[in-house]
């Protein structure tokens, strides 16, 4: 697929969406259906969703979350709180994760969409996908979209130790810089961040087909100042880049300088 014009992309996206929500032949189609009720297949009818710290913020999970989340496919909880100080740091930065991407003979495209708002019920039909959209459409913006190409799979032959599939999984990273200017009403207003991750062929996308989706997990962030909540553990990157990782009684386990990526994030929330 060639260059991806992001503005006009997303504005095609949420149209068709929503014209495919209001449409007579909801429900009916064209993604065949075959996960819906089937064996969970990450990668093939669903994705995963991970957060983590870039910079000048922290990422807080609960207990309660923590445990909850043992035994999803993603690694951080479904339910974080992000600590910032928007009148401190001019930049903040939140690291998004998707698995898993896997290696296609056709072009397609990922985005992350997010709403300040759920849905009770889905309000596009997804028969591909085990997870549903729990958004609202009528507030809903697509945060991040990438175009995934075609990738070649070279079978390796068989080996006395096994042979490899030939099509390798993938994890796509992106960082997002935060609006330093909205956060304050998150915080005041104690509004939420709903997103998910959504993967289509760009053949289908092209042609509205957006029934096809599969979708991550629903992520709801909330937005607190300066410091998470008590008995939450946390990972934290400040502005020169240095990583802390405290745990559910505010010892702190590990100090580093790096940048921050989902992987560390792991640590505490697993």
């Amino acid at each position: 697929m060639s260059e991806l014009n992001k503005k006009a992309i997303a504005k095609k996206a949420l149209a068709g969406a929503v014209l495919l929500a209001t449409s007579p032949a909801w429900g009916k189609g064209t993604g065949g259906g075959a996960s819906e009720g089937g064996k969970s297949q990450l990668g093939v009818n669903h994705l995963s969703l991970d957060v983590a710290p870039g910079y000048a913020c922290a990422v807080c999970a609960d207990k309660q979350d923590v445990e909850a989340g043992k035994t999803s496919s993603n690694m951080t909880p479904n339910n974080l709180s992000i600590a910032v100080d928007p009148f401190e740091s001019s930049y903040i930065e939140l690291v998004f994760t998707v698995r898993d991407v896997l290696a296609k003979s056709d072009d397609h495209v990922l985005f992350l969409v997010y709403s300040p708002q759920t849905s009770p019920s889905p309000q596009m039909p997804t028969p591909n996908s085990i997870n549903k959209l729990g958004l609202d459409m009528s507030a809903m913006e697509i945060l991040a979209i990438y175009n995934i190409p075609a990738q070649q799979m070279i079978a390796a032959g068989p080996t006395r130790l096994g042979t490899a599939n030939p099509a390798p999984r993938s994890a796509v990273s992106f960082s997002v810089n935060l609006d330093t200017s909205v956060l304050p009403t998150f915080m005041e207003g104690n509004e939420k961040a709903h997103l998910q991750a959504a993967f289509m062929t760009a053949e289908n996308f092209n042609a509205g087909k957006y029934d096809t989706l599969i979708l991550s997990e629903m992520d709801t962030l909330s937005f607190v100042k300066m410091e998470c909540p008590e008995n939450t553990a946390s990972v934290a990157v400040a502005d020169g880049g240095t990583m802390t990782v405290t745990d559910y009684d505010g010892n702190v386990g590990k100090t580093v300088s790096t940048s921050a990526t989902a992987e560390t994030s792991v640590s505490v929330t697993k």
